[in-house]
């Protein structure tokens, strides 16, 4: 039994990042169709990630997992830049995010390249099966990025005008993060 904690522990903890970006790019509304696309398309990547991740970890595990980290983080710094340029220049005319193809496919590799770091490890984690681990942690993240979105849609009605600014600068504060995150982590180890 705590092995299931600890693996929901961890899905949970892998989930932040999605429900975060959830609440940012959603704050412009979405609509119950995106909600599900969404969730299900960043589920899938949180199932898929940490698969690649295991099988690749005998290789490169300490390289892939800063390098995958950093580049998912500095899209995320981008991502936001665009949303406050476009709501700067666009004013209410253009939608806060796109969440629509390759959109939601960058999206959702951004939220879940922590998993593919987790991923290295997953065999010698936890005595249950690898695809009760993974579809765990993907199910998790999808409910997270769900509820993140329609949290996002009601902040956004709160914050009104703004919510594209807001939104923007939030996934900023998340790249930044993941990115003092990586030079911490580098400061402790070396």
């Amino acid at each position: 039994m705590s092995d299931f904690i600890t693996l929901l522990i961890l899905a949970i903890a892998l989930g932040t990042d999605a429900i975060s970006v959830a609440v940012a790019v959603c704050m412009d509304g979405v609509e119950k169709k995106e909600v599900i696309v969404t969730s299900l398309t960043v589920g899938i990547f949180h199932v898929v990630m940490p698969l690649i991740g295991l099988y690749l970890g005998k290789i490169a595990s300490g390289f892939f997992g800063n390098l995958a980290s950093l580049v998912g983080a500095i899209i995320l710094i981008l991502l936001g830049g665009n949303m406050i340029r476009e709501s700067i220049k666009y004013k209410k005319d253009s939608p806060c995010f796109d969440l629509t193809g390759w959109n939601l496919i960058i999206l959702a590799l951004c939220v879940s390249v922590d998993s593919f770091s987790v991923g290295f490890g997953l065999g010698t984690f936890f005595s249950m099966g690898t695809s009760v681990v993974v579809l765990t942690i993907g199910v998790i993240s999808a409910l997270m990025t769900g509820a993140g979105m329609i949290i996002g849609k009601y902040l956004g009605r709160i914050i009104g005008d703004n919510a594209k600014i807001v939104g923007g600068i939030v996934l900023i504060f998340i790249g930044l993060k993941i990115i003092f995150d990586i030079v911490k982590l580098k400061s402790l180890v070396g």
